[in-house]
């Protein structure tokens, strides 16, 4: 893996919530993912324009870890740049397989207070933390000081099959909390709602669907990392 591609690293922790329903073997998962900066020399500190994405389900026990759960995490892993797939299923196997330990060990010692069944729900929590190399903004600003700097600099439109391919997405309570955050082109927060829908670049930055189709029809680049989309010239070559 190059040294300017992301790394990816998962810790599992778990704890117990009171069960409103002792006859339903549920297990509740939480998926959150944060994006931090190394520097030179080894520093790690959050990233202050990645937000972190969070993902809550209650599942039934038989459906965690099952082969459609395990694909919807690995998509998450993909959509926020894990790209090697080899890492992913490695980061699920050894995950799912420490999770399934917890909540079988959790599972009797619940048995033995309570005949009746468990007091308690099981939240198994995968912690993501995506770790990119200070030297990828750096390149990132460098291009866009190079563009800034020129006399009469070209801009030149995104393909329109690369913006209708941009990930939807909605911000609703408990994933990817949007109080707070801008949409970096008309400079309005981006609302969590049940119907309000946002754009996510590959950069993961979010914004107004609109705004971002009006943004990318006259530049190709993400306004806020200068991260490059797709043009019509790359596909001459």
């Amino acid at each position: 893996m190059a040294s300017s591609e992301p790394q990816f690293k998962m810790e599992v922790e778990y704890c117990l919530i009171p069960n409103r329903a002792p006859q339903l073997p549920n297990v509740q998962f939480l998926l959150h993912i944060r994006t931090s900066v190394r520097d030179d020399i080894g520093r790690v500190r959050e990233d202050p324009w990645q937000p972190e994405r969070q993902e809550f389900v209650t599942l039934p026990e038989s459906v965690f870890g099952s082969q459609l759960h395990r694909h919807v995490v690995s998509r998450r892993l993909l959509e926020a740049g894990c790209l090697d797939q080899g890492h992913r299923l490695m980061i699920l196997d050894l995950a799912f397989s420490f999770s399934n330990s917890i909540i079988e060990r959790e599972k009797r010692k619940m048995m033995m207070k309570n005949t009746n069944g468990p007091d308690d729900t099981i939240r198994i929590i995968f912690r993501v933390e995506k770790i990119v190399r200070m030297e990828y903004y750096e390149e990132l600003e460098a291009t866009a000081m190079e563009l800034s700097m020129q006399e009469d600099p070209k801009l030149v439109p995104a393909t329109i099959e690369s913006i209708q391919a941009l990930k939807k997405m909605k911000l609703v309570e408990g994933f990817g909390n949007g109080d707070g955050v801008e949409c970096m082109i008309c400079m309005e927060k981006l609302v969590s709602s049940e119907t309000e829908v946002v754009t996510r670049m590959p950069c993961s930055h979010l914004v107004h669907g609109d705004c971002i189709e009006r943004w990318l029809n006259t530049s190709h680049l993400c306004p806020l990392c200068r991260f490059p989309m797709p043009t019509d010239a790359e596909k001459l070559h």
